[in-house]
């Protein structure tokens, strides 16, 4: 598996929340986590909040608008999802939110992706600094060292050992 197709998402989920979450609930913070944590801005940290549509909330969780605007209130009050404006003023009542256009979601969870941290090996260092090419020096010591010859050559100096 590939490490750079992955989103990271925080074990609390798993492990304080899960049993205390609706399908609904799990299906828009997993969303959350997605846009934010799954995502890595030019400067290589993980984004911290991001801008989402009711419609992009229909469109990937399959969920009514109805349900969806009963579900961020839910999760907000678990303190599961933090919602602001673009400005960063907390939006955190339904009547804060209406008509309000750029909507930005954030999770918050105790222990938050660290941003410093990497996952997998890190960065690939090339072992092999030159072109690559056969006819340098065995790695082995005590090895013989081949020079090439023409198969001309070759054929000649095999007849000669078989005399």
């Amino acid at each position: 598996m590939l490490y750079r197709r992955t989103t990271q998402v925080p074990n609390e989920l798993f492990d304080i929340q899960l049993s205390q979450l609706t399908h609904s609930e799990l299906k828009i913070i997993l969303y959350i986590i997605r846009q934010t944590y799954g995502w890595k801005l030019k400067n290589g940290k993980r984004k911290s909040r991001d801008r989402i549509s009711h419609s992009q909330f229909i469109t990937k969780t399959g969920i009514s608008r109805r349900i969806i605007s009963q579900t961020i209130q839910s999760l907000i009050l678990k303190q599961l999802v933090r919602v602001t404006d673009y400005q960063g003023n907390l939006l955190h009542t339904p009547e804060a939110r209406k008509g309000k256009v750029g909507i930005y979601y954030a999770p918050c969870f105790r222990s938050c992706v660290n941003e410093s941290t990497r996952v997998g090996k890190g960065k690939h260092i090339p072992r092999q600094t030159g072109a690559y090419n056969k006819t340098k020096e065995p790695k082995l010591k005590g090895q013989k060292r081949f020079s090439r010859i023409s198969d001309a050559n070759r054929i000649s100096e095999i007849l000669e050992q078989r005399k």
